[in-house]
Protein backbone atom coordinates (compact mmCIF):
# COMPACT_ATOMS: atom_id res chain seq x y z
CA UNK A 1 0.00 0.00 0.00
CA UNK A 2 1.15 3.18 -1.32
CA UNK A 3 1.45 6.08 1.38
CA UNK A 4 3.55 9.58 2.74
CA UNK A 5 3.35 11.17 6.29
CA UNK A 6 3.02 14.53 6.75
CA UNK A 7 2.93 15.60 9.82
CA UNK A 8 0.44 13.79 12.38
CA UNK A 9 -1.22 12.54 8.48
CA UNK A 10 -0.92 9.13 7.36
CA UNK A 11 -1.56 9.79 3.25
CA UNK A 12 -3.02 6.24 1.96
CA UNK A 13 -3.54 5.36 -1.55
CA UNK A 14 -6.25 3.09 -1.90
CA UNK A 15 -5.47 -0.21 -3.01
CA UNK A 16 -7.49 -3.01 -4.58
CA UNK A 17 -7.58 -4.76 -1.06
CA UNK A 18 -9.58 -1.79 -0.05
CA UNK A 19 -11.78 -1.08 -3.18
CA UNK A 20 -15.49 -1.23 -2.16
CA UNK A 21 -15.03 -0.34 1.23
CA UNK A 22 -17.03 1.77 2.99
CA UNK A 23 -14.46 4.32 4.68
CA UNK A 24 -15.71 3.15 8.25
CA UNK A 25 -15.24 -0.19 7.05
CA UNK A 26 -11.46 0.75 6.35
CA UNK A 27 -11.18 1.99 10.02
CA UNK A 28 -12.94 -0.95 11.45
CA UNK A 29 -10.30 -2.92 9.47
CA UNK A 30 -7.52 -1.92 11.48
CA UNK A 31 -9.81 -1.99 14.60
CA UNK A 32 -10.08 1.71 15.38
CA UNK A 33 -12.23 2.01 18.59
CA UNK A 34 -15.52 3.03 18.53
CA UNK A 35 -14.42 6.27 20.33
CA UNK A 36 -11.91 6.79 18.15
CA UNK A 37 -14.07 7.03 14.94
CA UNK A 38 -16.15 8.83 16.53
CA UNK A 39 -13.46 11.50 17.08
CA UNK A 40 -12.04 11.62 13.69
CA UNK A 41 -15.68 11.82 12.25
CA UNK A 42 -16.48 14.48 14.91
CA UNK A 43 -13.17 16.48 14.59
CA UNK A 44 -13.40 15.97 10.60
CA UNK A 45 -9.34 14.14 10.95
CA UNK A 46 -10.19 12.47 7.88
CA UNK A 47 -9.89 13.36 4.02
CA UNK A 48 -11.19 11.06 0.80
CA UNK A 49 -9.34 13.47 -1.84
CA UNK A 50 -8.87 16.23 0.18
CA UNK A 51 -12.53 16.86 0.79
CA UNK A 52 -14.32 15.36 3.99
CA UNK A 53 -16.82 12.84 3.25
CA UNK A 54 -19.46 10.59 5.32
CA UNK A 55 -17.54 7.68 6.93
CA UNK A 56 -20.16 5.52 4.36
CA UNK A 57 -18.61 6.71 1.12
CA UNK A 58 -17.18 3.84 -0.43
CA UNK A 59 -13.31 3.65 -1.36
CA UNK A 60 -12.16 3.75 -5.02
CA UNK A 61 -8.90 2.17 -6.66
CA UNK A 62 -6.53 4.99 -6.43
CA UNK A 63 -8.72 7.49 -3.44
CA UNK A 64 -6.45 9.12 -1.49
CA UNK A 65 -7.52 8.79 2.04
CA UNK A 66 -6.10 11.37 4.44
CA UNK A 67 -6.56 10.27 8.58
CA UNK A 68 -5.15 11.41 11.83
CA UNK A 69 -2.69 8.53 12.50
CA UNK A 70 0.47 9.66 14.59
CA UNK A 71 0.24 11.07 18.32
CA UNK A 72 2.97 13.21 19.44
CA UNK A 73 5.09 13.41 22.40
CA UNK A 74 7.57 10.86 24.18
CA UNK A 75 6.34 9.91 27.34
CA UNK A 76 9.15 8.52 29.03
CA UNK A 77 12.00 10.19 30.81
CA UNK A 78 15.02 9.85 28.43
CA UNK A 79 18.19 7.33 29.19
CA UNK A 80 21.05 6.66 27.17
CA UNK A 81 21.97 3.29 26.13
CA UNK A 82 23.35 1.14 23.37
CA UNK A 83 20.11 -0.07 22.40
CA UNK A 84 19.75 -2.72 19.26
CA UNK A 85 17.73 -2.14 16.55
CA UNK A 86 16.97 -5.21 14.52
CA UNK A 87 13.90 -3.86 12.94
CA UNK A 88 12.41 -0.38 11.97
CA UNK A 89 9.92 1.47 9.37
CA UNK A 90 7.65 4.00 9.76
CA UNK A 91 5.16 1.42 11.64
CA UNK A 92 6.88 -0.63 13.88
CA UNK A 93 9.84 -0.75 15.90
CA UNK A 94 11.76 -4.10 17.16
CA UNK A 95 14.64 -3.97 19.38
CA UNK A 96 16.46 -6.66 21.59
CA UNK A 97 16.33 -6.28 25.44
CA UNK A 98 19.00 -6.70 27.24
CA UNK A 99 19.43 -8.82 30.00
CA UNK A 100 17.83 -7.68 33.72
CA UNK A 101 15.93 -5.00 32.15
CA UNK A 102 12.18 -4.28 32.77
CA UNK A 103 9.80 -3.08 30.04
CA UNK A 104 8.45 -0.37 31.76
CA UNK A 105 9.25 1.31 34.98
CA UNK A 106 6.75 1.92 37.72
CA UNK A 107 5.44 5.22 36.85
CA UNK A 108 6.50 7.72 33.92
CA UNK A 109 9.31 9.59 35.83
CA UNK A 110 11.43 5.83 36.63
CA UNK A 111 13.94 4.76 34.99
CA UNK A 112 16.57 1.75 33.69
CA UNK A 113 14.07 0.12 31.48
CA UNK A 114 13.02 -0.61 27.55
CA UNK A 115 11.05 2.06 27.31
CA UNK A 116 13.28 4.43 28.85
CA UNK A 117 15.96 3.19 26.51
CA UNK A 118 13.04 3.53 23.03
CA UNK A 119 12.52 6.89 24.77
CA UNK A 120 16.19 8.10 24.08
CA UNK A 121 16.46 6.50 20.87
CA UNK A 122 12.93 8.49 19.41
CA UNK A 123 14.90 11.55 20.58
CA UNK A 124 18.11 10.71 18.96
CA UNK A 125 16.17 9.99 15.35
CA UNK A 126 13.85 13.34 16.19
CA UNK A 127 10.70 10.86 16.50
CA UNK A 128 8.67 12.72 18.68
CA UNK A 129 6.22 9.78 19.48
CA UNK A 130 4.91 8.04 22.31
CA UNK A 131 6.71 4.98 23.40
CA UNK A 132 4.04 2.11 22.76
CA UNK A 133 5.37 -2.15 23.32
CA UNK A 134 2.61 -4.48 21.85
CA UNK A 135 3.93 -7.08 24.40
CA UNK A 136 6.26 -7.96 26.90
CA UNK A 137 9.16 -10.23 28.82
CA UNK A 138 9.54 -11.06 32.01
CA UNK A 139 12.82 -9.08 33.58
CA UNK A 140 15.18 -11.68 32.98
CA UNK A 141 14.15 -12.77 29.78
CA UNK A 142 15.88 -11.47 26.95
CA UNK A 143 14.98 -11.45 23.43
CA UNK A 144 12.56 -9.40 20.77
CA UNK A 145 10.23 -7.14 21.92
CA UNK A 146 7.50 -5.05 19.28
CA UNK A 147 6.79 -1.06 19.43
CA UNK A 148 3.86 0.14 17.52
CA UNK A 149 4.99 4.12 16.56
CA UNK A 150 1.89 4.66 14.83
CA UNK A 151 -1.25 5.23 16.58
CA UNK A 152 -3.70 4.39 13.58
CA UNK A 153 -1.87 0.99 13.61
CA UNK A 154 -1.99 -0.26 17.28
CA UNK A 155 -5.62 -1.70 17.79
CA UNK A 156 -4.15 -3.89 14.64
CA UNK A 157 -1.11 -5.09 15.90
CA UNK A 158 -2.62 -5.67 19.16
CA UNK A 159 -5.84 -7.86 17.68
CA UNK A 160 -2.95 -9.79 15.72
CA UNK A 161 -0.63 -10.61 19.21
CA UNK A 162 -3.64 -11.54 20.77
CA UNK A 163 -4.89 -13.60 17.99
CA UNK A 164 -1.59 -14.72 17.65
CA UNK A 165 -0.23 -14.02 14.53
CA UNK A 166 2.38 -12.41 15.72
CA UNK A 167 4.73 -15.58 16.29
CA UNK A 168 7.00 -15.50 19.10
CA UNK A 169 9.51 -18.08 19.23
CA UNK A 170 11.91 -19.00 22.23
CA UNK A 171 15.37 -20.56 22.43
CA UNK A 172 15.73 -21.82 26.07
CA UNK A 173 17.77 -24.33 27.97
CA UNK A 174 16.08 -26.46 30.85
CA UNK A 175 17.25 -29.28 33.38
CA UNK A 176 17.58 -32.25 32.14
CA UNK A 177 17.62 -34.38 29.12
CA UNK A 178 14.26 -34.06 27.36
CA UNK A 179 13.87 -37.01 24.84
CA UNK A 180 11.59 -35.90 22.22
CA UNK A 181 10.02 -32.92 20.54
CA UNK A 182 6.74 -32.61 22.66
CA UNK A 183 3.27 -30.60 22.67
CA UNK A 184 2.56 -29.40 26.07
CA UNK A 185 -1.44 -28.69 26.75
CA UNK A 186 -1.77 -27.63 30.31
CA UNK A 187 -4.27 -24.90 31.32
CA UNK A 188 -2.05 -22.19 33.21
CA UNK A 189 -4.02 -20.27 36.44
CA UNK A 190 -2.73 -17.84 39.06
CA UNK A 191 -1.93 -19.69 42.28
CA UNK A 192 -3.57 -18.59 45.10
CA UNK A 193 -0.86 -19.49 47.37
CA UNK A 194 2.22 -18.26 46.34
CA UNK A 195 3.36 -15.37 44.01
CA UNK A 196 3.37 -17.33 40.79
CA UNK A 197 1.87 -19.14 37.85
CA UNK A 198 0.73 -23.14 37.62
CA UNK A 199 -1.25 -25.84 35.52
CA UNK A 200 -4.68 -26.30 36.75
CA UNK A 201 -7.67 -27.72 35.19
CA UNK A 202 -9.81 -24.67 36.00
CA UNK A 203 -6.88 -22.26 34.40
CA UNK A 204 -6.93 -20.76 30.56
CA UNK A 205 -5.96 -22.83 27.92
CA UNK A 206 -2.07 -22.64 27.05
CA UNK A 207 0.11 -24.57 24.68
CA UNK A 208 3.50 -24.79 23.95
CA UNK A 209 5.17 -26.18 21.26
CA UNK A 210 8.47 -28.26 22.32
CA UNK A 211 11.56 -28.70 19.59
CA UNK A 212 14.79 -30.47 21.10
CA UNK A 213 17.91 -29.01 19.63
CA UNK A 214 20.72 -30.01 21.59
CA UNK A 215 21.68 -32.56 24.34
CA UNK A 216 24.47 -32.14 26.70
CA UNK A 217 24.54 -35.34 28.71
CA UNK A 218 27.57 -34.41 31.05
CA UNK A 219 25.93 -31.69 32.29
CA UNK A 220 22.52 -32.63 31.86
CA UNK A 221 20.62 -29.73 30.51
CA UNK A 222 18.58 -29.75 26.71
CA UNK A 223 18.29 -26.96 24.39
CA UNK A 224 15.18 -26.42 22.99
CA UNK A 225 12.65 -24.08 20.87
CA UNK A 226 9.68 -23.25 21.85
CA UNK A 227 6.69 -22.19 20.27
CA UNK A 228 3.92 -20.45 21.94
CA UNK A 229 0.48 -21.50 20.60
CA UNK A 230 -1.31 -19.11 23.72
CA UNK A 231 0.51 -15.79 25.68
CA UNK A 232 -0.39 -16.85 29.07
CA UNK A 233 2.19 -15.36 32.00
CA UNK A 234 5.25 -17.60 32.58
CA UNK A 235 3.80 -19.72 30.58
CA UNK A 236 6.66 -21.38 28.66
CA UNK A 237 8.60 -21.76 32.97
CA UNK A 238 5.52 -22.59 34.00
CA UNK A 239 4.71 -25.67 31.56
CA UNK A 240 8.50 -26.56 31.48
CA UNK A 241 8.45 -27.23 34.94
CA UNK A 242 5.19 -28.95 35.20
CA UNK A 243 7.07 -31.83 32.76
CA UNK A 244 9.90 -31.98 35.61
CA UNK A 245 12.15 -29.70 32.79
CA UNK A 246 12.42 -26.26 34.43
CA UNK A 247 14.54 -23.68 32.75
CA UNK A 248 17.74 -22.93 34.14
CA UNK A 249 18.22 -20.37 37.27
CA UNK A 250 14.55 -20.03 37.32
CA UNK A 251 13.82 -18.66 41.02
CA UNK A 252 10.37 -19.43 41.01
CA UNK A 253 10.15 -22.71 39.06
CA UNK A 254 12.91 -24.51 39.20
CA UNK A 255 16.68 -23.93 41.34
CA UNK A 256 19.75 -21.69 40.85
CA UNK A 257 22.51 -23.54 37.92
CA UNK A 258 26.23 -22.94 37.79
CA UNK A 259 26.06 -22.76 34.18
CA UNK A 260 24.10 -19.17 34.02
CA UNK A 261 22.56 -16.73 36.79
CA UNK A 262 19.47 -15.54 35.27
CA UNK A 263 16.13 -17.47 33.82
CA UNK A 264 17.87 -19.04 30.70
CA UNK A 265 14.69 -17.87 28.21
CA UNK A 266 15.37 -15.73 24.89
CA UNK A 267 12.90 -14.61 22.94
CA UNK A 268 15.05 -14.96 19.24
CA UNK A 269 12.46 -14.98 16.66
CA UNK A 270 9.24 -13.08 15.72
CA UNK A 271 7.29 -13.97 12.54
CA UNK A 272 4.46 -11.68 11.30
CA UNK A 273 2.37 -10.35 8.01
CA UNK A 274 3.09 -6.37 8.38
CA UNK A 275 -0.50 -5.08 8.67
CA UNK A 276 -0.03 -2.54 6.47
CA UNK A 277 2.90 -3.65 3.59
CA UNK A 278 1.38 -6.75 3.65
CA UNK A 279 4.08 -8.75 3.56
CA UNK A 280 5.96 -11.26 5.69
CA UNK A 281 8.64 -9.81 8.11
CA UNK A 282 10.66 -12.34 10.31
CA UNK A 283 13.92 -11.17 12.43
CA UNK A 284 15.64 -12.52 14.50
CA UNK A 285 17.62 -11.72 17.57
CA UNK A 286 21.64 -12.84 18.74
CA UNK A 287 22.02 -15.18 21.12
CA UNK A 288 23.41 -13.09 24.17
CA UNK A 289 26.32 -14.13 26.03
CA UNK A 290 25.32 -15.68 28.73
CA UNK A 291 23.39 -18.28 26.78
CA UNK A 292 26.37 -19.11 23.87
CA UNK A 293 27.90 -22.06 25.83
CA UNK A 294 25.16 -23.80 24.24
CA UNK A 295 27.23 -24.00 21.06
CA UNK A 296 26.39 -23.26 17.21
CA UNK A 297 22.86 -24.37 17.01
CA UNK A 298 21.07 -23.59 13.19
CA UNK A 299 18.54 -21.53 14.60
CA UNK A 300 16.47 -20.49 11.38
Amino acid sequence: MKYQIKGDYLIIEINDDFVGMSVEQFFNYFHLSRKTIHLLKQNKQYALNNNFVTSNTLLKQGDSLKVLAFDQGIDYQFQSYPLTVVYEDDFILIVNKPINTAIYPEDKNGLNTLCNYVANYYLETNQYIPVRHIHRLDKDTTGLVMFCKCAFLQPKLDIMMANKEIKRTYLAIVDGIVKKDLIINKPISRDRHQNRMRTSNNGKKAVTKVHVLKRSFPSNYTVVKCDLQTGRKHQIRVHLSSINHPLLSDPLYGTNSKLINRVALHGYKLEFNHPFFNQKITVFADIPDDMKFIGKIDLQ
